[in-house]
């Protein structure tokens, strides 16, 4: 069986990388003294994973992390005993269990949701309507290990729509980027786009970004939890 957990990466350690991250989890495994599976071979390691990367520095909500158990265990039972292992900054917001052969959380990533909150007192309404309006916007971006050092993004692929407003001098945007097996895009890129070709000036480098929800895509388009059965006791 599967053990499924939505769990945070919060404020005080959203500067860690994500391979700092996995291995804070994989310590707490260890520490809870879950029953996990392991790989064979001559260097066995814990079967887990974790549904989509995220970038250092973005707080989040809605982080996905998938355990295969050697052995059956009650939901409760293993949430108690991660949160006990867990550091400050992660904690469980939902479990479910599932069976081996269910499709890979990492493959069913088909979107998230973020909010990004920055110091802006300038106009934004023509700006984020014409971003709204426009049918293809391409985003350079350097990608030094590309031959030509830049990947081109259409980001109304991944972005079709954002929603603004605008509060005391702080701008607070909201929307939903898609996640394709082929990756997906960051946030700060869609900040970068509005400053490039929408004439804003948006200090990137101030924005608090957090991903507030993960979900799947259905294949006529609905949106559809990461988890199927989720124990909302734990919430």
């Amino acid at each position: 069986m599967k053990l499924r957990m939505q769990i945070t990466k919060e404020k005080e350690i959203r500067f860690i990388s994500h391979l700092e991250y996995v291995r804070t989890i994989e310590r707490a495994i260890r520490r809870a003294k879950l029953p996990a599976a392991y790989s064979e071979g001559f260097n066995p390691h814990l079967k887990f994973s974790l549904a989509s990367a995220l970038g250092v520095g973005v707080v989040s909500m809605a982080e996905f992390v998938e355990i295969e158990l050697a052995e059956p265990m009650e939901v409760h039972e293993a949430v108690q005993k991660m949160t006990a292992a867990l550091p400050r900054g992660i904690q469980i917001m939902a479990a479910d269990v599932t069976a081996n052969n269910a499709p890979a959380l990492m493959a069913s990533a088909g979107g998230a949701d973020y909010l990004v909150v920055l110091p802006y007192s300038g106009e934004y309404v023509e700006a984020v309507a014409a971003f709204n309006a426009a049918e293809s916007v391409v985003y350079a971006k350097a990608a030094p290990k590309l031959k030509n050092k830049i990947k081109e993004i259409d980001v109304k692929f991944y972005i079709p729509e954002i929603c603004a407003k605008q509060e005391n001098d702080m701008l607070t945007l909201k929307f939903s980027c898609r996640i394709t097996p082929n990756g997906s895009m960051k946030a700060a890129d869609l900040l970068n786009t509005l400053n490039q070709h929408f004439g804003m000036q948006l200090p990137v480098e101030k924005a608090d970004i957090t991903r507030l929800d993960l979900y799947r895509a259905a294949a006529d388009g609905r949106r559809l939890p990461m988890l199927e059965h989720m124990d909302k006791s734990i919430q």
